[in-house]
């Protein structure tokens, strides 16, 4: 098999042209889809259980996010910067191209922004992000914050330049309800603050104790569907401040032994709660470390799927990122100058 796999270093592209290795996916993982979207030699595509897939148009593009829903498969890409520096977003669905600003009648608009990538929900597709106010009266409302659904632009609040939103920790649907994360009420003197929370319903909700906070990632708890958590840290130091409940406004208790340093990943899978590092995962309150022979212990993406865990790593010391399924290598990629892969999405059969 041929695999490449892409990640991002700081503000660096990552690239990787893989091997496929002869052994098959371990037997633990045979009832499972594994798809990993990416970029191979500077074209986007993903790879289902290792079978490369070309999408349409896909030249000098980075796949960034694969999601399948409803049995179809969906990826989304932006332009490769070192190539063309100008910002463009495109998404996929079953290999067919779309522009993004296109999809969303914003193809004229220069301050339109997507941020968070693509969200999937039962066949909806959508997008958070800015555009220019069409209706704009003053210089403190030129500009929209908002999200679309399936191209139907939905506005959640108006801006200028001296107050600007920006965008947090992405879109989820939680009970067929948009919840939207941002940052507002910026205030640079004496040092930087402002006001983390949530939009749902069009209302914005500031999370308590939150000042100085950035959003990490928005993750449901799929034991329990109502419920969404929102991973907040310092904006100074690496410490996580809080796990925030952004549905009933309580916090998820961290357990003692966890050491918060470095965590930078929440991820729920079914009643299992893991915090992700830069070589490490806690599952539940029990640390796992990475320690390959070889010196691929950074882990670049994570997922879980019933007690089966998925990385891609990397190695300081190497050009190559590798994929692991609990901890067996699956692929190689010994290129990052030109290919990767830089998500994981998992489907039960």
């Amino acid at each position: 098999m041929k695999i490449q796999i892409l990640t991002f270093l700081a503000v660096l592209l990552l690239c990787v042209s893989c091997h496929n290795e002869e052994d098959p996916i371990p037997i633990e993982t045979a009832s499972y889809d594994v798809y990993l979207g990416g970029v191979d030699t500077f074209k986007a595509c993903y790879w289902k259980n290792g079978q490369q897939v070309f999408v349409q148009d896909g030249e000098n593009i980075m796949g960034t996010e694969v999601i399948v829903d409803q049995n179809d498969v969906y990826l989304f890409g932006t332009n490769i910067k070192q190539i063309n520096p100008e910002p463009a977003w495109y998404f996929w669905k079953n290999g067919v191209k779309h522009n993004v600003a296109q999809y969303l009648n914003a193809g004229n608009d220069s301050h339109f922004t997507i941020g968070g990538g693509i969200t999937v929900h039962n066949g909806d597709i959508y997008f958070s992000g800015t555009a220019t106010n069409p209706s704009s009266t003053s210089p403190q409302d030129k500009y929209q914050y908002c999200y679309w659904k399936n191209g139907v632009k939905t506005v959640l609040e108006t801006y200028g330049d001296n107050n600007p939103i920006m965008m947090g920790g992405g879109l989820k649907i939680i009970n067929n309800e948009v919840y939207v994360v941002a940052r507002k009420n910026l205030n640079y003197d004496p040092v930087p603050t402002w006001d983390l929370g949530f939009y749902k319903n069009g209302i914005f909700h500031t999370l308590a104790n939150t000042n100085e906070l950035i959003a990490l990632n928005m993750v449901n708890d799929p034991s329990n569907a109502s419920q969404a958590y929102l991973l907040t840290r310092k904006t100074t130091g690496t410490n996580i401040n809080a796990v925030k409940n952004i549905t009933s406004g309580s916090d998820l208790q961290v357990p003692a032994n966890i050491i918060q340093s470095g965590v930078s990943q929440l991820y729920f899978e079914g009643s299992d709660q893991y915090y992700v590092g830069k070589d490490f995962y806690y599952k539940n309150n029990t640390l796992i470390s990475m320690n390959n022979a070889d010196g691929f212990n950074t882990i670049g993406h994570f997922a879980a799927k019933d007690q089966n865990i998925y990385t891609t790593r990397l190695n300081s010391s190497s050009l190559s990122v590798k994929f692991y399924i609990n901890d067996v290598e699956i692929q190689s990629l010994p290129d990052i100058s030109k290919s990767c892969f830089n998500s994981i999405f998992v489907v039960k059969n």
